[in-house]
């Protein structure tokens, strides 16, 4: 792992490169020298105990919010550097790290930190994923990116090609991939208990943040700590306003990529290889969305560049080989799919759940109490689980943690997470499209899509969102 010894050479909030330059960790382990490094672990401590020359040096950016939460869950390995443009909103995680060398600016942290971490965690809000990701992986680091991995379909392509190329160990936030639950039930679809799938529907409370707002007027002074400009980055410039910062930036489209975005792939990946979606693409995506309304029968308030409170997408597979053309339904905001009339009236439809409607019968996971429940009943109830063929996960953050070590992957690696990503992201995409000043009988966005040239081949306006400008001074 990164050099300990360099530690005493620069301040703690950044100040003068190391006096000198040891050989790391990295380039050992390159040359097959790292084993006699490790200590054993009875040698030094009892059970559990971690040598220093075993523990990974982490750098992260974006710990006020989320952020925190990955720190926490890597808490046996050594954090030496944290970057956030709000140190006042930081403040207390900045406390939790006290030999952490402290930033506001990632890219100066990169740049000084570059030869004292092993791997970046990267916590801050969508739209600036991908610039991050991009610089971390291009040094060789390993990565830890809060989902949806990037704010636009172009830049998940571009990452898939980059951690393709940097040959390191990636993770997407997506806590529940390989977990017991969500393993049990693509074990259930691989098995053909179902039959072919031609539905599955998705749905969750969320969004928990405001939604369906006008852009703020008022400009209030930048509060003390918060470096805006680079808050906003790639994105296009506008004034500071509390209903962007702290965590309500996930509504505006320059932000965030709304609930579709922010939400999806915690479901997605229960299903994305069971049903070949890794192997296709769609070929229509539609999306509804609810309306703000003034007043009966009065004036529509359109809110173009915030999501709205209740979302309805809808994801159209072709029929390919054997698989039949299949639809995934999105739901949120309280909607939920129609109740299956197989299940018992006493039975309450989950808060947030899929349901999979296949040939021979139908699943609900994600039931209330846990787990899943085949229907109609009766034609389960001698139903045996199928063995259990996929490896469940020791820990979402350990199992990187460990990988960055051992080089084994993690259960949801960058490139995999990439593509999870591009199909939410398509539907964020139908969202942001969608007329925002409805008449009676108005159509529903509906893009036709073209994943081979990646191209909204009938709604410029959303091709256009595909790759949108950054603002100047940023690049990719």
């Amino acid at each position: 792992m990164a050099d300990p010894a360099t530690a005493d050479a620069v301040g703690a909030t950044g100040g003068s490169k190391p006096r000198g330059r040891n050989v790391s960790r990295r380039a050992l382990i390159a040359g097959g020298l790292a084993a006699p490094l490790i200590v054993k672990r009875h040698v030094l401590g009892g059970a559990g105990y971690q040598a220093p020359s075993d523990t990974l040096a982490i750098a992260a950016v974006g710990i006020g919010g989320m952020g925190q939460h990955y720190l926490e869950g890597c808490k046996k390995e050594r954090v030496v550097a944290l970057c956030d443009v709000d140190h006042r909103f930081a403040g207390g995680v900045f406390a939790r790290y006290p030999d952490a060398r402290r930033y506001v600016d990632y890219r100066e942290m990169l740049e000084k930190e570059a030869d004292r971490f092993d791997a970046l965690i990267i916590a801050t809000p969508d739209h600036t994923h991908a610039i991050i990701q991009l610089a971390a992986l291009r040094m060789g680091k390993h990565v830890y990116s809060a989902k949806p991995l990037t704010h636009t379909i172009h830049e998940a392509r571009l990452l898939r090609k980059a951690v393709e190329q940097a040959r390191v160990i990636t993770q997407t936030s997506v806590q529940s991939c390989a977990s017991e639950g969500a393993c049990g039930t693509t074990e259930i679809l691989m098995s053909g208990a179902l039959g072919p799938i031609h539905e599955v529907h998705v749905w969750t409370p969320h969004p928990v943040y405001p939604c369906g707002l006008q852009r703020p007027k008022e400009a209030p002074p930048v509060p003390e700590g918060l470096a805006w400009d680079l808050w906003l980055g790639p994105a296009p410039a506008r004034p500071y306003h509390p209903a962007y910062h702290p965590a309500a930036w996930r509504a505006w489209w320059d932000f965030g990529t709304g609930n579709v975005g922010d939400m999806a792939c915690h479901s997605f990946h229960v299903f994305f290889n069971a049903l070949g979606l890794g192997e296709r693409s769609p070929a229509t995506v539609y999306a509804y969305r609810s309306y703000h309304r003034a007043g009966v029968f009065l004036n529509v308030t359109p809110t173009p560049e915030c999501e709205s409170h209740a979302n309805v997408v809808t994801w159209e597979f072709p029929a390919s080989g054997p698989r039949p053309a299949l639809a995934v339904h999105w739901y949120d905001g309280g909607m939920r799919p129609l109740r299956p009339p197989e299940l018992d009236h006493r039975r309450p439809m989950p808060e947030a759940g899929l349901l999979f409607v296949g040939e021979k019968g139908k699943m609900l996971s994600g039931f209330s109490g846990g787990g899943d429940l085949l229907l109609p009943e009766s034609r389960f109830r001698d139903f045996q689980r199928p063995p259990k063929t996929l490896p469940r996960t020791i820990g979402h953050y350990i199992e990187w943690t460990q990988g960055c070590k051992t080089g084994k992957p993690a259960s949801c690696p960058m490139d995999y997470g990439a593509r999870l990503t591009e199909m939410a992201l398509l539907g964020t995409l139908a969202l942001r499209t969608s007329p925002t000043e409805p008449a009676y009988g108005h159509p529903a966005a509906v893009l036709e899509w073209d994943a081979a040239a990646m191209r909204v081949t009938n709604n410029d306006k959303a091709n256009a969102a595909l790759h949108p400008p950054y603002r100047q001074g940023w690049t990719l």
